[in-house]
């Protein structure tokens, strides 16, 4: 639980001091790990890993508080989010991956000063951080990549500082083939 505070805590330490106090806190993630049994089911459920790590990302996100909580229109991302969301008492509110740009601008005018969660896909999830002004600390999320917490601390200023926390069990590399991100 405490590292997502640290790693926080570690962004904001390293932005210029006496800026404004205005600030938005960022979580990315793909969603946990999901049904691979049939090729042709576009909309898998997760399995029991999957399901576990949900409940390890909302415990991870319990101390640090999470004030929204967004999610693609897919049962394996809102059900990633479903767990941190209940944890706080919000819902789960729904986002456009293909229209990330316009996603981006309501976060940063409307998310102020709050904490968010947003889960996504290996091939929106990095997408979504540069829409939001962020650099990709990685090049790439693997098929097979579920254990990366990207964070992004937004300040006033436009100063953007990005980093990246494993949690949860570590990735397996042994599930079937990823049909679908």
């Amino acid at each position: 639980m405490k590292k997502f505070i640290c790693l926080f805590l570690f962004l904001a330490s390293i932005t210029v001091f006496g800026q404004s106090n205005s600030e938005l806190r960022i979580v990315l993630v793909r969603h946990a790990e999901k049904m691979t049994d049939n090729p042709k089911e576009r909309d898998p459920e997760l399995t029991e890993k999957g399901i576990q790590r949900a409940e390890v990302l909302a415990k991870e996100l319990e101390d640090t508080g999470v004030d929204v909580a967004y999610s693609t229109d897919y049962k394996r991302t809102r059900n990633t989010a479903q767990p941190t969301a209940t944890l706080n008492k919000i819902p789960v509110q729904i986002y456009d991956a293909s229209k990330l740009k316009e996603f981006a601008a309501k976060v940063i005018k409307e998310d102020q000063n709050k904490t968010i969660l947003i889960v996504g896909h290996s091939n929106t999830v990095l997408e979504t951080m540069e829409a939001l002004g962020g650099t990709r600390p990685v090049e790439a999320i693997a098929d097979q990549e579920y254990d990366n917490a990207f964070m992004m601390l937004i300040k006033a200023d436009g100063t953007i500082n990005v980093g990246v926390i494993k949690y949860g069990a570590a990735s397996s590399n042994t599930e079937g083939a990823q049909m679908m991100h």
